[in-house]
């Protein structure tokens, strides 16, 4: 299939070994020769360099507090560049109306990246029509900048801090503009024809530690905001608030055995949890080590103040840290001063181009998931034609981790409608189900029979132990259905036009599924 003048080979499987080759392309070096260079310099001058119909490209880190992409946007639009395809990884709402605006009027004419709620609905209205917005993983979004499958003019970044010679991290400056890592800039820097830092200190010395490196910045722009703290904060990340929430706390327990059931925990595991009921499973969990006695080897994911007290309790050796969900000074104060907690990018995270990740060596990932179906497909962006989510890393962790867990609840209702979570086919396939090892919903588990976990057979043997009411995913789907029906009226499944509007890339770079524009 061709989307968007890019021929797609369609999905085969999870690993598809026999035809996967990857390259690393080449990259613009220095010129002139540097030397002493201080790259402090307007935005006006780096938005000269870019021309009609080029890719510019911008992270997501500081996620609803970003201010940096509306100051290039609105500088795009004041030098009325036009047909720019913008290379990012997720829109918020704040995107809105400024970011649609610029498709209006032409400045923008294509996006990259998982598009959220507000942005989501005016990709499936058909806004950016005739281009088909791409939904990737973390590690594929590293893997097309790799591979030179898109070519980026300029990269522009935000940071806290910057010296006048391009070294930049997200740990230092003014508090209200720490965002954490910078990993998910790495990338684009290294492989863009030009990097821009949008900086929200500029320093005359040089600065360590450093998250992003001089060897790849272009030019330095000082700007009031880059972007706010305040703004990052991802999920349910109050422990005391998760416990409350009566799914959380059932559906935890319920994974805890699972976890239990397999044995998965023992010295030297990794593992990636997320927020909410993830939160609770990771209290759990720190209560099994030391229970057992035993060292995790290392945490991945998104970070917080309690994986950094399982840190320095030394229940963990190593914390990866990618992406901050929790800009707390608890944590940014241990990025910086503990040994091993180590900043990390999405290329060694989870890109495929490259000769291993480190989801392969994850023994456990917990997840959550919009909606699953019978072959435990799982979907976390579109409900029924409206998209609300995004991919994330849960491709890549779900493919490298030895046993994943996805948890949802069983149906849930809005108003007088119910929503079967557990469904026949899945309105929109984002992980493929031959990756997926187990269902948890707040009574009953549901294994994969497909399933190549080495956890498996422990699960199932110990299920009744560890008091797991094991079903299959058919009846699953009954039991979904049937409490659906009783929260409320449940929707039929919306009418489409032929008309593609989204796309999901597998995080090999093959066309997993697409999103249709509804016809109402």
């Amino acid at each position: 299939m061709e989307i968007n003048n890019h021929f797609y080979s369609p999905f085969k499987s999870a690993f598809n070994d026999e035809t996967y080759a990857s390259f690393i392309a080449g990259r613009r070096g220095a010129s002139p020769i540097p030397h002493r260079r201080n790259k402090v310099t307007s935005l006006d001058k780096v938005v000269d360099l870019i021309n009609d119909g080029d890719v510019i490209s911008y992270p997501h880190y500081y996620r609803a507090g970003d201010k940096g992409l509306q100051l290039v946007i609105k500088k795009l639009r004041e030098k009325k560049k036009k047909d720019l395809i913008l290379y990012g990884n997720a829109f918020f709402d704040h995107t809105d109306p400024w970011l649609i605006e610029a498709f209006r009027d032409g400045t923008l004419r294509g996006l990259y990246g998982n598009v959220y709620r507000k942005f989501g609905a005016y990709v499936t209205a058909g806004e950016l029509l005739p281009w088909v917005s791409i939904g990737f993983s973390h590690g594929n979004r590293v893997r097309k900048l790799q591979t030179g499958e898109v070519r980026v003019k300029v990269a522009f970044g935000p940071v806290p801090i910057a010296d006048v010679y391009g070294n930049a991290n997200g740990l230092m400056g003014k508090p209200e503009h720490l965002c954490g890592p910078l990993g998910l800039f790495a990338a684009d820097a290294e492989f863009a024809d030009y990097t821009c830092l949008l900086a929200g200190e500029v320093s005359e010395h040089l600065i360590m530690p450093i998250s992003i490196s001089m060897e790849n910045v272009d030019f330095v722009v000082p700007v009031k905001e880059p972007g706010l703290a305040a703004g990052i904060r991802s999920g349910t990340l109050d422990m005391n608030k998760a416990k409350a929430n009566p799914f959380n706390a059932a559906v935890a327990e319920n994974v805890t055995r699972v976890i239990k059931a397999a044995g998965v925990v023992k010295e030297n595991f990794a593992f990636q949890v997320g927020a909410g009921a993830g939160l609770i499973v990771l209290e759990n969990i720190r209560e099994i080590l030391r229970e057992m006695k035993v060292v995790a080897n290392f945490s991945i994911g998104g970070i917080t103040s309690f994986h950094v007290d399982m840190l320095e309790e030394g229940l963990v050796r190593y914390l990866m840290h990618g992406q901050l969900f929790e800009p707390s000074p608890k944590v940014i104060e241990s990025l910086l001063t503990h040994p091993r907690h180590l900043e990390i990018t999405p290329g060694y995270y989870a890109s495929v181009a490259n000769k291993e990740c480190a989801v392969n060596m994850l023994d456990l990932a917990v997840l959550s998931a919009l909606e699953i179906d019978l072959e435990f497909n799982v979907n976390t962006v579109c409900a029924n034609g409206r998209i609300l989510g995004g991919i994330g890393g849960g491709q890549d962790v779900a493919a490298g981790a030895a046993l994943t867990i996805i948890f949802l609840p069983l149906a849930t209702g809005k108003g007088e409608c119910g929503f079967p979570r557990v469904v026949e086919k899945v309105y929109t396939r984002t992980t493929p189900g031959e990756v997926i090892d187990v269902l948890v919903t707040e009574e009953f588990i549901a294994v994969n029979p497909q399933s190549k976990s080495p956890y498996k057979q422990s699960i199932l043997a110990q299920a009744e132990q560890f008091g797991l009411k094991v079903l299959p995913i058919e009846e699953l789907h009954q039991r979904s259905v049937a409490k659906a029906r009783q929260l409320g009226k449940i929707s039929s499944r919306r009418e489409t036009t032929d008309e593609i509007v989204h796309a999901i890339e597998w995080r090999d770079g093959t066309l997993l599924d697409v999103i249709r524009q509804p016809t109402s």
